[in-house]
Formats: structure tokens, C-alpha cells, sequence
């Protein structure tokens, strides 16, 4: 692992300003990485939840982004329709259709993983939305990187632990510097706009730089339900 000089967020969460950062192509790339769920009814439309927009309430699509919680609300869901089912997505694809669509613009509302969710309070006791972790060589130094095919990457955690299976092998290499890690939080909701809506060409170029980590337990929950026979079988 290398370490790269940067300066993203700053510290701070700000609102980012009207400009495009990503084009939409690189903001499907690096989200199709990511899944999560949805529950659609017999109709196939998803769960929705009432969310406040521009000041109205709408009724927003509601995005799991673990598999277990999806399937807790299910069961609630089939009390009113019994043909409901929790369906695997990919972020990408989602965020295509309904925020970068050429159609009327939806909005999501994203149900973050209970446990990171108090992990990323303990760090940030202000702390709203899904979670990403992030390590730093210090509170404003440089963002810890991994090299991929010759290519720096800033690797985002949705699973603290995950990221410290990563600063685990770091250590091993790296111990003295490894004193000086600090870990910081931010949501996915302020990358997703900031990757749409950035005026900073130096922030920019450490967005094309970031990759999404799926929690390795979600993956593990996806992995369980491809091993379980259909029913019937």
C-alpha cells in the first residue's frame, strides 16, 4: 500500500457547489461495484418511504444497503402484500435509472447497516446517512491508497472492520507509520453528490481515484442466498 497526498473533504463536510466532477459513466463504474437491495411489490415497484424534498413530502424508493434489514422489512411488507420480494441491484444500475436518468429525477432514501452505522456515531457523534471509512496519515495528512494495476486507488469501506483487515497488512510493512492512521467518516449520500456537483479540479481528481468496498458480511449474505436451492427443489 502507498500513501498519497490529498486533501479531500478537508476535513469538513461542505455542501459542494453547481459543476460536474464525474461524468456519468465514471459514477456508474464505480458505484455498479456496490450492491444493495430494494423490495418490490407485485407490481415490481419498490418499498417507498414518505421524505421531505424542496421543502414537500414525497414518496422516495427505499434502498437496503444490507440484505438482512431488507428482509426484516420484507416481512412486514407481505403483511399488506403477500407477493412482495426483496430483489438484489446493483448501485449503478439504480442510481442510472432513477437520479442520472434523462426522466424525472428520483430521489433515494438509503438505509444504512445498523452496527456501522453506531461505529461512524463513535467517530462523528453528528454523523447521518450510510457510512464510508476512510484512513489518513494523521488528522490532515495524506489519504492511504492501494495500487491496482500501477493505478492509485482510494479505497471507501462501507465495513470499519474491512478497513482494518487493510490497516492490519499495512502495519505489518509500515508499523511506525501505522501509529499516525486515523480513521475518519463520510456518507455515501455527500460522495454521491459531490461526485456530481464539484468545483475543485483537486478534489476531482481523487474522486476518479475512489473505490467502493461492499461490507464483506453483505457479500457473505449474498453468497448464502446463490447457495440455498430454490424452492421446490
Amino acid at each position: 500500500m502507498t500513501l498519497v497526498s490529498g486533501s479531500l473533504l478537508g476535513g469538513s463536510l461542505a455542501m459542494p457547489l453547481p459543476a460536474s466532477a464525474l461524468g456519468e459513466e465514471a459514477i456508474v463504474d464505480k458505484l455498479e461495484q456496490v450492491p444493495v437491495f430494494v423490495i418490490l411489490n407485485s407490481d415490481g415497484q419498490p418499498l417507498t418511504a414518505a421524505a421531505e424534498v424542496d421543502d414537500q413530502e414525497v414518496k422516495v424508493p427505499v434502498v437496503f444497503i444490507d440484505g438482512e434489514a431488507a428482509e426484516e422489512f420484507l416481512t412486514r411488507a407481505q403483511e399488506e402484500d403477500p407477493s412482495a420480494e426483496v430483489a438484489l441491484v446493483d448501485l449503478g444500475t439504480l442510481y442510472q435509472e432513477t437520479v442520472l436518468g434523462d426522466e424525472e429525477k428520483v430521489p433515494l432514501l438509503y438505509l444504512p447497516i445498523g452496527d456501522e452505522l453506531d461505529t461512524a456515531i463513535a467517530l462523528q457523534s453528528n454523523f447521518q446517512g450510510v457510512p464510508l471509512f476512510i484512513a489518513r496519515q494523521g488528522a490532515d495528512g495524506p489519504y492511504l491508497t492501494i495500487n491496482q494495476d500501477g493505478q492509485a486507488s482510494l479505497p471507501m469501506f462501507f465495513s470499519r472492520n474491512d478497513l482494518q483487515t487493510l490497516l492490519d497488512r499495512y502495519s505489518e510493512s509500515n508499523a511506525e507509520a501505522a501509529d499516525d492512521i486515523v480513521v475518519q467518516v463520510l456518507s455515501l449520500e455527500w460522495l454521491l453528490a459531490t461526485m456530481t456537483s464539484n468545483s475543485d479540479p483537486e478534489l476531482d481528481a481523487q474522486l476518479q481515484q475512489v473505490r467502493l468496498f461492499p461490507s464483506t458480511e453483505v457479500l457473505n449474505y449474498i453468497r448464502a442466498q446463490d447457495s440455498e436451492p430454490a424452492a421446490g427443489e
